[in-house]
C-alpha cells in the first residue's frame, strides 16, 4: 500500500511539471482518473496539488492555472460546475468534513483562498491544535466573479452573478448581483 501511494506520487510530480501540449494532455489524462469526475476540455496548468482527488468533481472547460490547491481529504467535498476558472495559485481546502460548491461561469482570481473549517477553540486549557475543527459549506452560485487575493470563509454563501473585489476578506453571505468589497467585505453597489 505505502509503495502504491508512493509510486503515485512520482508520477503526479512528473505528470505536474511536463511542460506544453504534451503536459496539458498528461494532466487531463491523469487528473481524470484521480477526480471522481472531471469534464471535457479541462485544462489542468503546473503544480497543482490534489488531496483527497476521489471527493472533487469539475465540470465541462473547467480551467485550472499554475500552482493551484485542491483539498478534499478527511470526508471533504469539492463540487465545480462547467466552465468554472482558477487562475493562479487559487487554494481551496474543503477538508475536515467540509463542503464547498462552485457553479458554472464562475472566475476566480489568482491568490484567492477559500476554506470551510476552522478550529475549535473554546477550551482554552487544551492547545487550539488538538481541539479539532469545526465543519462548514462554501457555496458560490454561477456567475460569480472572485478578484485576486480574495479570502472567503466557512458558512459563506455568495448569491448569482455576484461580483467580489480583489483584497476582500468574505466572512458573512453575499447578496446575488451585487458588488461587494473590503475587510471584511461589504455591499459596495447593486449590479
Amino acid at each position: 500500500m505505502r509503495l502504491s501511494h508512493e509510486l503515485v506520487s512520482y508520477a503526479e510530480h512528473i505528470v505536474n511539471w511536463a511542460p506544453g501540449s504534451v503536459g496539458y494532455r498528461l494532466r487531463r489524462w491523469f487528473f481524470g482518473r484521480r477526480f471522481r469526475r472531471l469534464g471535457p476540455n479541462a485544462v489542468i496548468g503546473m503544480g497543482l496539488i490534489a488531496y483527497g482527488p476521489h471527493n472533487i468533481t469539475a465540470g465541462a472547460e473547467f480551467s485550472c492555472w499554475r500552482l493551484c490547491t485542491l483539498a478534499a481529504c478527511e470526508d471533504g467535498a469539492i463540487e465545480i460546475g462547467d466552465r468554472v476558472s482558477l487562475n493562479a495559485n487559487v487554494y481551496v481546502n474543503a477538508c475536515n468534513g467540509g463542503r464547498i460548491a462552485i457553479g458554472s461561469d464562475v472566475m476566480i482570481g489568482p491568490n484567492t483562498m477559500m476554506r470551510t473549517s476552522d478550529h475549535e477553540i473554546e477550551n482554552v486549557d487544551i492547545p487550539v491544535r488538538e481541539q479539532g475543527h469545526r465543519p462548514a459549506e462554501i457555496v458560490l452560485e454561477n456567475n460569480v466573479w472572485i478578484g485576486a487575493n480574495v479570502c472567503v470563509l466557512g458558512g459563506v454563501r455568495i448569491g448569482e452573478g455576484a461580483v467580489i473585489a480583489a483584497g476582500a476578506v468574505v466572512t458573512r453571505d453575499v447578496e446575488p448581483r451585487t458588488v461587494a468589497g473590503g475587510v471584511p467585505a461589504r455591499l459596495i453597489k447593486r449590479r
